[in-house]
């Protein structure tokens, strides 16, 4: 069913608003689209038994199975109202869903399927209406890969974290750091007393029998518990305790150990703090904890920082490869021996390697991969140890692998402390299976110090340093999903470290943040058994930045020996990071098989090739760098015409007609404008296109010399200095580029697309920087563009926007090795590009976005461009290339020789940046 969201929230929003509250219920059905018959029923109160209210009269209604209604008297604790509501028997009865109850100054509401309390000031009761959609049959979608429990968990949490930092002045970073330790403490009473850690339900029970239900004595009764779980066994503070503070152990580990404020405590933070200890602990991974990360902290900085918390299975994709797979196939290879005393001594062995082996994330968050990477190391370990039980039933089993053995380095101060409190818990959880194989393990209490996740900036940390080696010979394996940050999306600090650490590559600027993190690790493992795979923007594997990077990571003896080609991110945040990635492994030393990944409709497909190249594609380590004249004999492409004019020249159709109405001479200076919407769907929009205006025709236009005029205004007023210069000739966009024909070739289009909607236009439009252009391109070049040869070539080494392609004329267009072709080529290229526009004019209602989609491409089309496709090929070789592939490694060759026959020339090369889309 589809619904107006908005209309729903403007419709709440009124409600709360009204002065009179005695029809409240009956308007929220309506909103929720309940019939009028039903509502004109309920109204009747006890006289329809449609309402199943205790009390009709006081204003209560119930439907059976959906909702029930209860309004109280001003001042009552709705909390409480609501409590005694779900207990009571008509709901049980009646197998009610909803509870709502409000005294019309606060709301709370219960969903039962979900087990989840909304309690808000009823004049905010707008903000919260999707709570409500199951009235209209759509129930809560969960995109989590992992169980409820650490949905609900996290959810919960995140509510714990909001009430506080509303009912606490937490503002300075003392307080902010005294705030995430207080969280990351409580996380850990949680899921210490369902896990046997403590007594079962110890701490939520302590606190919800020993503290006033106006949460006066909260902090206090905390406080004593925080102290004595820093109390050692004999200590006085212990011996002096109430009995039941007593009760907790000794816990430390740097946990417990300092003294920080806590926050103070309404009734409101004591009920959801004990909801949450009231959730089983027992279920939920302390891998969550990232997820809880994300769902508490400041929306604004986690994008400032580029944290993409990580979900499990994105997690085993770049560890698998790295270390798991090579680790279980030797396993497999020993277990497969046949002498007993054989397998039982390489067994051994096997186990204390496994024990020595290093895992470093160097920008780990809230430690996900290092959490993952534990358990998978305790797992194959566990394998182990069983098939020892096997040869010698009577062994005893400990575990040499321990926490020192992973490393970790985390700017953010939250984060930090999630990543030590969440390996904790998971050597916890993996001690408890160990002891249910095996009968022994180490005890978790006290906790043990794991000095080895550092609070700091892994860019500016002698790696080296965070984690030492004896020899080049130490596995270590440096895995991860650092801040990725595009260079129009990071802070000056960010760009300060990039400095810092790539400042001897030239045009260190124009690369991702993520850029760093490869290029410290090519350092950290060059020459060494070392290996790293890390998470990273699908940008520096296309476009200009492959040059710009990945030549100097091989100059170092670095390989790529694994790589995931670019898929979508999701993962379990409750902001769902909405990028695509690659997953790129790398080698110190060179490996014969390498693997390289596909995903396709969510199942991953994998090759074994000879070599990756930067591109994540079969082939040579051969880079494409952008260059400002082509490298063939063919046009130059430029970008479009950009305004700098504040929308002054610019008008909608709307506008055009009026200024038409009221200033007619107008007319002659007014032109079709497109951007690349405009060009791909068909959107209409026009210019004011003034190049060869007198003054004296301007004049006679006030509507129109008013125009410019602002647009000289807002030049001036600019902080650009180019915009200040502009200001001296404000009737033209900056660029009065207008051939009499050109092809059109829109900046950024849909990667689902087979072909690049591309055209020929005349001077009647005018085109912007949205577009790149060729002027008095003809239709032979259009033909070889629209070509899948071209086509193909872009794909591969094109910038992309998210997924979107971003095509350049420095490295798509200027690159391009174009065929060498005879007069009787060129005019069959001619003919078929023709046969392509006359089949899209067979389609006149369509726009080229219709025509290009690739669900609804016409079939002539379709055959047309397949014509031109084979056309093209031809031009090439003789021989039909079998895919997309082979025709690019074909492009990538024949570029190799025409960039020794033409390379660049220096002083052209430092103009690169005026090529940039939109420069």
């Amino acid at each position: 069913m589809a619904i107006n969201q908005t209309k729903i929230f403007d419709d709440l929003e009124k409600l709360t608003q009204k002065k009179s509250t005695s029809d409240f219920i009956f308007y929220f059905l309506k909103i929720f689209d309940f019939p009028k018959a039903t509502i004109t029923r309920l109204k009747k109160g006890r006289d329809n038994p449609l309402n199943v209210a205790l009390q009709p009269d006081a204003g209560e209604v119930g439907i059976k199975q959906i909702l029930y209604f209860k309004p109280v008297q001003e001042g009552t604790d709705v909390y409480e109202a609501l409590s005694e509501l779900r207990a009571s028997q008509p709901i049980k009865t009646h197998k009610i869903r909803f509870c709502l109850v409000t005294d019309f100054k606060d709301f709370a509401a219960y969903d039962a399927r979900y087990d989840d309390v909304l309690e808000c000031a009823f004049e905010d009761l707008f903000k919260n209406y999707t709570f409500f959609f199951p009235l209209l049959k759509i129930e809560r979608s969960r995109e989590f890969l992992e169980n409820p429990a650490d949905v609900k968990a996290s959810e919960k949490m995140g509510r714990l974290f909001d009430v506080i930092k509303q009912t606490n002045n937490i503002e300075t970073p003392e307080a902010i750091h005294a705030l995430n330790v207080f969280m990351t403490r409580l996380l850990f009473c949680f899921f210490a007393e369902d896990t046997d850690i403590f007594e079962k339900n110890l701490f939520t029970s302590t606190l919800e029998s020993n503290t006033d239900k106006n949460g006066n004595n909260f902090a206090q009764e905390l406080k004593q518990i925080f102290t004595m779980m820093n109390a050692a066994p004999a200590s006085a503070y212990r011996n002096k305790a109430p009995q039941h503070i007593s009760k907790f152990p000794y816990v430390n580990g740097g946990l417990f150990e300092k003294d920080l404020p806590l926050p103070e405590f309404t009734g409101r933070t004591r009920r959801i703090l004990l909801e949450c200890g009231k959730l089983d602990w027992s279920e939920i991974n302390p891998d969550i904890f990232g997820s809880m990360f994300q769902a508490v902290i400041d929306p604004d900085q986690r994008r400032n920082h580029g944290q993409h918390y990580t979900s499990v299975p994105n997690i085993m994709k770049a560890i698998q490869p790295l270390f798991v797979e090579k680790l279980e196939a030797e396993l497999a290879k020993i277990l497969s021996k046949k002498d007993a005393a054989r397998k039982k001594k390489a067994l051994h062995e096997f186990s204390m390697r496994l024990g020595l082996l290093k895992i470093f994330d160097p920008a780990c968050g809230s430690g996900n991969f290092l959490i993952i990477s534990y358990k998978e190391l305790r797992r194959i370990e566990i394998e182990v140890f069983k098939a020892l039980k096997m040869l010698d039933s009577n062994s005893m089993f400990y575990s040499a692998i321990h926490l020192n053995q992973f490393y970790g380095i985390e700017l953010d101060d939250f984060a930090h402390e999630i990543a030590i409190l969440s390996l904790w818990l998971a050597e916890h959880q993996m001690n408890v299976q160990f002891k249910l194989l095996f009968r022994d393990c180490s005890p978790t209490l006290p906790l043990k110090q794991s000095g080895n996740v550092i609070h700091g900036n892994s860019l500016l940390l002698d790696w080296n340093e965070v984690v030492p080696r004896k020899s080049k010979e130490d596995e270590v394996y440096i895995v991860g999903n650092p801040p990725f940050g595009g260079s129009g999306k990071r802070a000056a600090s960010q760009t300060a470290d990039m400095k810092s650490v790539l400042g001897k590559l030239k045009s260190y600027k124009f690369l991702d943040y993520v850029s760093c993190w490869f290029w410290k690790g090519a350092q950290y493992i060059r020459n060494s058994k070392a290996k790293l795979a890390l998470v990273s923007t699908n940008s520096i594997s296309q476009g200009d930045q492959v040059a710009m990077l990945w030549p100097h990571i091989f100059e170092k003896g670095v390989e790529i020996n694994f790589a995931y080609q670019s898929f979508p991110w999701k993962n379990n945040a409750k902001q769902n990071a909405g990028v695509h990635v690659v997953i790129i492994g790398l080698t110190g030393q060179p490996v014969q098989n390498k693997t390289l990944y596909k995903i396709v409709n969510d199942v991953t497909h994998h090759q074994s090739v000879f070599n990756i190249s930067p591109y994540l594609l079969e082939g040579s380590n051969l880079t494409i760098s952008g260059r400002v004249l082509p490298i063939c004999d063919v046009p130059r492409m430029v970008y479009g015409n950009k305004p700098v004019d504040g929308g002054n020249l610019l008008l909608s159709p709307a506008e055009k007609e009026e200024l038409l109405a009221r200033e007619p001479k107008a007319k002659k200076w007014l032109n079709r404008l497109i951007g690349a919407e405009e060009f791909i769907n068909g959107k209409e929009r026009w210019c004011l296109w003034l190049t060869d205006i007198t003054p004296e025709e301007l004049e006679e236009m006030p509507l129109v010399a008013a125009r410019v005029e602002a647009v000289k205004q807002m030049r001036l007023a600019s902080t650009d200095k180019g915009a200040n210069k502009l200001a001296e000739t404000p009737h033209l966009f900056r660029e009065s580029y207008n051939p009499k024909t050109f092809i059109v070739v829109p900046c950024h289009s849909s990667e689902r697309r087979e072909y690049l909607p591309l055209g020929l236009m005349d001077d009647t439009f005018i085109t912007t920087n949205a577009n790149l252009f060729i002027p008095n391109g003809g239709v032979y070049e259009l033909g070889i563009m629209m070509s899948a040869m071209h086509n193909d070539w872009m794909r591969v080494v094109c910038g992309r926007l998210e997924s979107r392609y971003r095509y350049s004329a420095s490295v798509v267009y200027n690159c391009f090795p174009w065929p060498e072709v005879s007069v009787e080529q060129k005019n069959n290229i001619e003919a078929l590009a023709e046969e392509v526009l006359l089949t899209r004019e067979d389609y006149p209602t369509k726009t080229l976005g219709e025509l290009y989609d690739p669900d609804h491409m016409p079939e002539p089309l379709k055959a047309a461009h397949k014509a031109l496709d084979a056309a093209v090929d031809r031009l090439y070789r003789s021989k039909p290339f079998a895919d997309a592939s082979e025709r690019v490694s074909h492009l990538f060759d024949l570029y190799s020789v025409l960039r020794e026959r033409k390379p660049e020339d220096a002083t052209d090369s430092n103009k690169l940046e005026d090529l940039e889309v939109g420069a």
